[in-house]
């Protein structure tokens, strides 16, 4: 996810119930690197190596939790609770090595530079791999393919034929305007086919225009669709307005970062990837996505069983 749409997401919170956790003086950690917040106890069976880590016993791992559902955020109903799909993946990886995770709270357009100072071991924030990231980061193997998910009016008559499995694409939008967010992919997306009529939103929200008729479908990342639409985890509210249609479009991948100059960098990447091929094998990864209604069949183009 890219510092725009961080942005678009924190602001879109401000008017969600999300926003009564930004009053605790947990959520304020988020705004600057190096504050930490323990999220697991310490395993002592190991199976994996940790000889990777900065500080022996401690995985730390960097990541905004502000406005991050249903990534890593603080819990509604318990602000004092940090969860999210990542958090699980990381306590699952430090399970595996025998050792701590702690959450480093970073801004999300400080993640990198947090990373190269050594501020800690990896991040893991739907991270994507990016020309400019390659130069000074290394990646781990993916944990998770999302894709772009189209959303309409539940009772869109145009619609009605499409169910949340049929095959849609751009084409079935054709003369329509598409909303999505200021600077996310979905835009960039959009924004190449000459037949739809793309609406960026910069701090509003696509899902009331598009509830309200203003606009004819929105195109956003899919886990923000399964928090916002469908309802998934803590604080995530049914839309009984809104539905999704077909399989998620334009595929890609989440990775975990780690700094490419450290001297321990190579090593920690070898021993998470060894961490991730287990979780995929033995079932993790597939309870913790279907904990959170991130499950769907794309998982097992990279290796999720």
């Amino acid at each position: 996810m890219g510092l725009h749409r961080r942005t678009f997401l924190r602001r879109m919170a401000q008017g969600m119930v999300a926003i009564a956790i930004a009053t605790t003086s947990k959520t304020l950690l988020t705004a600057c690197a190096g504050n930490v917040d323990s999220t697991s106890g310490t395993s002592t069976t190991g199976t994996v190596s940790s000889n990777g880590l900065l500080n022996p016993g401690t995985l730390a791992w960097g990541a905004e939790a502000i406005s991050g559902a249903p990534y890593v955020f603080y819990d509604p109903v318990d602000p004092s609770k940090l969860i999210g799909f990542e958090v699980e993946i990381a306590d699952a990886i430090a399970h595996l090595m025998g050792v701590n995770a702690v959450f480093v709270a970073t801004a999300y357009d400080q993640l990198s530079a947090a990373l190269a100072a050594n501020r800690f071991d990896m991040i893991l924030n739907g991270w994507e791999i990016t020309a400019d990231r390659e130069r000074t980061q290394l990646f781990s193997q993916p944990y998770y393919r999302y894709g772009q998910q189209i959303v309409v009016r539940a009772d869109d008559p145009r619609f009605q034929q499409y169910t949340a499995t049929s095959e849609v694409t751009l084409a079935n939008l054709a003369g329509m305007t598409v909303g999505t967010g200021i600077g996310y992919k979905a835009q960039e997306i959009l924004e190449k086919d000459p037949k739809i009529k793309t609406r960026a939103y910069d701090g509003n929200l696509p899902f009331d225009d598009l509830a309200q008729g203003r606009i004819d479908a929105v195109m956003l990342d899919y886990p923000i669709i399964a928090y916002y639409i469908l309802g998934s985890g803590p604080g995530g509210t049914v839309n009984p307005a809104l539905r999704p249609i077909g399989a998620p479009i334009f595929l890609n991948n989440y990775v975990i970062a780690f700094n490419a100059n450290s001297p321990k960098g190579e090593t920690l990447k070898t021993e998470v990837n060894q961490a991730l091929d287990l979780l995929k094998k033995d079932g993790t990864l597939r309870r913790i996505y279907e904990n959170w209604k991130l499950w769907n069949d794309q998982q097992t183009q990279i290796g999720i069983v």
